[in-house]
């Protein structure tokens, strides 16, 4: 994503202008997937590429054409414990992105020694980096997705027997509650890092290694995305037609002739196996439809006739165009999709300027809200990615520090229970999965792009009930939202550029 959204502000695979041509030799390391070095070689086609990294994972050269494919060669090691297997002077260019997750904060220093090395004099790196921060969610959001209809806790056997389930003891009262849904994962995932010495903001590091190995530094100030806009919630689907059960019952609700109708305004979406709500996005709403009161989410999202709104009780069947409106409505004002921290820019170059932004941020004003989704698509799948280090990390715990465990509510959920520990922490991670997903609400940037949504199957009364119960908990809840928790950063990236001595 990294490439894809410097291509688009800036029209070029590198960040690098280049007075007198592009670069004759490129390294990229930490290559992964080789997909910059492919659009590199379609950019640059007099220059010849070297991807390095630690694992054979790029794309066979033989379903390349030959004029790309004659000019990339993949390399295999480890950087951080051989020195790189090139010669002095060798490279006009080297690209670095997304590899502080990997490195160690001592070796930074020995890195960008090698780099140097393998520089031709005047040649040129760019390192584009982010921190390494976890995506949150306030509890106001995740607390209606965790609800659900109080059910009886006790089992009647057929001898007329009950057993009770036992409930877990109360948080003692010198514990304080922890301060989101996802405390524990939280921890686990930045003592990940911590434990590995990796330092969680490499952008605040790597200045000082810059500056201590090239003639010419440009440190660009740092960008910080904001989460996305709150999404709308989903229309509640049609209800089944009396007869349904008659004509076959659940099994057989896609063969029936019934179909539901969509609004005029928005198509209807698909049910997800779980609780619709807890995994996809959904309708355009406003806390001010219900309350009366302004809220910050007029500044996001236009509000449809209040003549539309369901009038019906909780126990009816609602109607199916509850909130509805135009899908152009969705970012009707649009705000700062970032912050910048001018304070952390810099400029080696004797003039005492501050440093020029690499990439322009005219072209980053023009990206919609539905990028901002994208920006935490990115931090939360990192921290996904993180799942067994983030298992050894708990089980390390429960051996050896059970008590901060427990000040982050391991031992104290109703919904874990009995479970094992291996799969309360897959709860633990699914979880915070369906949360992101409803918070990215995908459906809402894909309906931008014009896609049509398919219609969401019928369901029974019951369900409808417990549906409704669900919409109005979720449109309750964002009573609580503040600006504070709009401007929270998903993600805070920043570029570097280098030359060395001639």
């Amino acid at each position: 994503m990294d490439h894809i959204f410097v291509m688009r502000v800036n029209k070029s695979v590198s960040v690098v202008p280049f007075p007198d041509g592009p670069p004759k030799r490129s390294l990229d390391l930490g290559c992964g997937g080789g997909t910059w070095i492919i659009e590199a070689a379609k950019e640059w086609p007099d220059c010849h590429f070297v991807g390095f990294d630690l694992v054979d994972v790029q794309v066979p050269l033989s379903l390349l054409g030959p004029d790309i494919a004659n000019r990339i060669t993949w390399v295999h090691g480890n950087f951080l414990t051989t020195k790189l297997p090139f010669d002095d002077d060798e490279f006009d260019h080297v690209h670095m992105h997304s590899l502080g997750r990997g490195i160690p904060e001592n070796k930074w220093g020995v890195l960008f020694e090698e780099v140097n090395r393998v520089l031709r004099p005047g040649g040129v790196v760019e390192v584009l980096e982010h921190d390494i921060l976890f995506p949150t969610l306030p509890s106001w959001f995740t607390a209606p997705l965790r609800v659900r209809n109080k059910r009886s806790d006790s089992i009647h056997h057929p001898n007329g027997s009950q057993h009770r389930a036992t409930t877990p003891p109360p948080l003692s009262p010198d514990l304080k509650p922890p301060a989101h849904d996802h405390a524990l994962l939280e921890s686990l995932y930045y003592g990940v890092f911590e434990n590995r010495f990796i330092n969680l903001r490499p952008t605040a590091i790597l200045p000082i290694h810059f500056t201590s190995n090239f003639r010419q530094v440009i440190s660009a100030p740092i960008v910080h995305f904001r989460m996305p806009a709150l999404p709308p919630l989903q229309a509640l689907p049609q209800p089944l037609p009396p007869n349904a059960l008659l004509l076959g019952g659940d099994s057989d609700r896609s063969e029936t002739s019934f179909q539901p109708i969509a609004s005029p305004d928005v198509p209807l979406t698909p049910r997800p196996a779980s609780v619709s709500f807890s995994s996809t996005g959904s309708r355009q709403t406003s806390n001010s439809a219900s309350t009366g009161k302004s809220s910050i989410f007029d500044r996001s999202y236009s509000v449809s006739d209040t003549n539309t709104q369901s009038t019906n009780s909780p126990g009816d069947c609602p109607s199916p165009t509850f909130y509805t409106s135009s899908p152009k409505s969705a970012w009707a004002t649009k705000r700062p999709l970032y912050t910048v921290d001018w304070s952390s820019a810099e400029r080696t170059t004797g003039t005492g300027t501050t440093s020029p932004f690499l990439v322009s941020l005219e072209e980053i004003d023009k990206l919609n809200e539905s990028s901002l989704a994208m920006q935490l698509y990115w931090s939360y799948r990192s921290v996904l990615t993180c799942q067994e280090s983030m298992w050894e990390e708990l089980v390390d715990r429960m051996r050896n520090r059970p008590g901060e465990l427990m000040e982050l509510g391991w031992e104290n959920d109703l919904e874990l229970g009995e479970l094992e520990s291996r799969a309360k922490f897959e709860v633990l991670v699914e979880r915070y999965k369906r949360d992101m997903q409803a918070r990215i609400s995908l459906w809402v940037s894909l309906r931008e792009l014009g896609w049509a949504v398919p219609p969401r199957e019928p369901l029974s009364k019951a369900e409808l009930v417990e549906e409704e119960r669900l919409y109005q908990a979720m449109l309750e809840a964002r009573r609580f939202a503040s600006e504070e928790d709009l401007q929270t950063p998903c993600r805070s990236v920043r570029i570097f550029v280098g030359y060395k001595d001639c």
